[in-house]
């Protein structure tokens, strides 16, 4: 169930496409260029920033299904509303814009209040030595649904020109939306095996642990400038859509194309992050992701024909997708079990942070020096910085918090 729930999200995500779709629908209702290099970032950084205002309360809640199904459920009607405004509203750039705008960011505020929650009890749920792939299969099936999403995109937009094709986007998202919650609902929690007595501080006084709690993980504080550095990937991305339109003056429609070969990409990367992941670990996989951002902005000034960007984008999808497991798996083995709520929700806020900072330095680049090649140079710079950051943190697979061996986590926690 696991699977599935975050399978059929991704899936219906696939169809409006935040790292294609969104930014080249932004920039032809005139959207700035800073808007257009956030669109791949509103959702992710929406759904980090109230984790950690909430983080106390999911510390102390015995039962955590309920609380995450209530946002899961409230969290997916965005899109359904957006879809509804889109038939029902006048087709203005002035009316549409923020409508695409605001769906995502007033979707992922929601989720972001459910998200640690969630993200803990899928802690426990899986086994340590299973959890890359358990992350992995979701995305295999949201890479296999994918691959319709590119055909049904180019359909869609060649069949309606103006919003209303948008508009049916929209609303095939939320119908897999719809089956995510389904499945969620069928999700069995498991009891934490080692649960903890917090004492209750105010809420003034959780605040001000924070800071100490941070400096107490030297090993967390590098991930988070790793994080930071490694978002090359985001960066890239809606900007290599509209560039590769642009050079080989495609139409709108063929970001269809585009959305499968970065879906086949995704596939690809899932399989192969899935198998390395619970073999190494993911750190080795953050790794490799970021050599393979270097080698990608090696090659991509000498990409001019729309198959090359095809290909551009494959590499794209499987190496952003690597990352995402790695991130996932490591992440969630660095941060110590006890207050892991906490520490998780600490890592999500500076990511919603530097998920805006990463997008409006990349707009800026591309304002200033009207060159997509200037934005390809700017992440190549990034992806060096975060392998270096990387190359110092210790991969931390079987050990506890204080780096001393620890039982596997499916000895003592069933497997559902």
């Amino acid at each position: 169930m696991h699977c599935l729930e975050g399978g059929c999200y991704m899936s219906g995500l696939a169809f409006i496409s935040p790292e294609t779709v969104l930014p080249s629908f932004v920039k032809s209702l005139g959207g700035s260029v800073n808007l257009v290099a956030l669109m791949p970032v509103l959702l992710p950084a929406s759904f980090s920033v109230l984790g950690l205002f909430v983080a106390p309360l999911v510390e102390r809640l015995h039962h955590l299904k309920p609380f995450v199904v209530l946002f899961g459920a409230v969290q997916r009607l965005p899109y359904l509303i957006a879809a509804l405004l889109m038939f029902s509203l006048p087709q203005s750039r002035a009316v549409l814009l923020p409508i695409v705008v605001l769906t995502p960011i007033i979707s992922g505020l929601i989720g972001g209040v459910g998200v640690n929650a969630w993200m803990e009890m899928v802690t426990r749920m899986i086994p340590e030595h299973l959890r890359a792939s358990g992350w992995a299969i979701r995305y295999v099936i949201q890479g296999v649904i994918g691959l319709a999403a590119g055909p049904v995109i180019h359909w869609m937009l060649s069949r309606h020109s103006d919003a209303a094709g948008y508009a049916w986007l929209h609303l095939i998202c939320f119908a897999f939306l719809a089956l995510s919650f389904c499945a969620q609902l069928l999700m069995r929690e498991t009891t934490d095996p080692h649960p903890l007595r917090l004492p209750q501080p105010s809420y003034k006084a959780y605040l001000r642990q924070l800071p100490v709690m941070l400096t107490e993980q030297p090993r967390l504080i590098r991930l988070i400038f790793a994080r930071f550095t490694g978002l090359g990937w985001l960066m890239l991305v809606s900007f290599l859509t509209i560039h590769a339109l642009k050079a080989t003056g495609r139409p709108p429609a063929d970001v269809g194309h585009l959305v499968l070969a970065s879906m086949l990409g995704s596939l690809a990367g899932n399989i192969f992050a899935g198998w390395i992941g619970n073999r190494s670990g993911g750190r080795a996989l953050m790794l490799f992701s970021r050599v393979l951002c270097l080698l990608l902005c090696a090659g991509l000034p000498f990409i001019h024909s729309f198959p090359g960007f095809l290909a551009m984008l494959f590499i794209l999808g499987f190496g952003l997708f690597v990352d995402r497991v790695g991130d996932l798996t490591f992440s969630a083995e660095l941060c110590p079990r006890e207050r892991r709520p906490t520490y998780q929700a600490i890592l999500s806020f500076c990511q919603a942070v530097a998920l805006i900072v990463a997008a409006s330095l990349s707009g800026l680049t591309f304002f200033l020096t009207q060159n997509f090649l200037g934005v390809v140079a700017l992440i190549a710079v990034f992806a060096a910085t975060s392998l270096l950051i990387l190359r110092g943190i210790p991969e931390v697979r079987g050990l506890g918090a204080n780096g001393h061996a620890s039982p596997v986590m499916g000895e003592t926690t069933p497997m559902v």
